[in-house]
């Protein structure tokens, strides 16, 4: 039950951001996480 509420709760901040932010936060989301692996990585 816990895994259907996490998926619920992403899948709805996914829809919420597409409809009135046009995808900004998710944009910053995948922007922040590739840059902390390529830190991670060591690949600059």
């Amino acid at each position: 039950m816990r895994y259907v509420i996490v998926i619920a709760a992403i899948a709805f901040l996914l829809i919420w951001d597409g409809m009135y932010n046009q995808g900004r936060y998710l944009d910053t989301t995948v922007r922040e996480l590739s840059r902390i692996v390529r830190y991670a990585t060591g690949k600059v």
